[in-house]
């Protein structure tokens, strides 16, 4: 018999996501919203930002991200694999 079963690694939450996104925001970040969506094994993050041009929303967007992943443990393992402006 084994001494324990191996554990199972959870997926994070929405609610999760949000707060580890929120975690990483800076003051200067103009985040006005965020939604999170968590199926499967992916992450899908909304955010609503009040830039003055796309390509600076598109830069502060995935600067966000890439301090939330490399802030939140419950986030390793994941990447960004697509950015959308819509």
């Amino acid at each position: 018999m084994s001494a324990s079963a191996p554990t199972v690694t959870e997926h994070p939450t929405p609610s999760g996501v949000l707060a580890a996104l929120y975690r990483s925001v800076e003051p200067t970040d103009p985040v006005e919203t965020a939604r999170a969506l968590v199926a499967d094994r992916s992450v899908r993050i909304a955010l609503c930002l009040d830039c003055p041009d796309e390509l600076e929303a598109v830069g502060r967007a995935l600067g966000i991200c890439l301090r939330m992943l490399g802030r939140s443990p419950e986030l390793d393992g994941y990447g960004i694999a697509d950015c959308r402006l819509l």
